[in-house]
């Protein structure tokens, strides 16, 4: 077994695809060694109780927000699809509205200001596509079929023995 600590693994960050929702929401972060285990991490947790149909997880380091210094990094030669995710009230979740073309994170904020309007600093987060492991739609059954055999219960379900039936 090896002696590394999740905290030694860099953070990734999960959206989900509801089961009957129309957009990506972030549902949270997590600790992992690589996408791959962040992917298999995110499925355990949120395909549990079925409640959804894709993920996709990015490193947290390869989101910009707005309102931030900006990461220093290259522009690049030609424009790269960015995704917008966008948190239209404070407590709420953060919901992908847009995918779109620019040289750099900076600018793709920018023009998610001219096209939304502005927001307060932290609620705008552009991510570059290449950043993000998705699931694959072939790997559904994989992901969602192990749940299906376990289903979830309320602890209602579950009789209590006479002698503790006053809790």
């Amino acid at each position: 077994m090896s002696d590394r600590s999740s905290a030694g693994w860099p953070r990734f960050e999960v959206f989900v695809l509801g089961r009957h929702a129309l957009q990506y929401k972030h549902s949270s972060s997590l600790h992992a060694s690589d996408a791959r285990h962040a992917l298999l991490l995110a499925r355990d947790v949120y395909f549990r109780r079925q409640e959804g149909v894709s993920l996709w997880v990015a490193l947290s380091n390869s989101l910009q927000e707005n309102g931030m210094p900006a990461v220093v990094v290259r522009e690049a030669a030609e424009p790269q699809q960015f995704e917008l995710f966008i948190q239209f009230k404070p407590g709420l979740d953060h919901l992908h509205v847009a995918s779109l073309l620019a040289e750099s994170a900076p600018q793709a904020l920018a023009q998610a200001e001219s096209a939304f309007g502005a927001f307060p600093p932290g609620a705008v987060w552009a991510l570059p596509s290449t950043a993000l492991s998705c699931s694959e739609p072939e790997q559904r059954r994989l992901f969602i079929e192990p749940m299906a055999s376990k289903p979830y219960r309320l602890p209602t379900f579950f009789q209590l023995p006479e002698a503790v039936n006053h809790m």
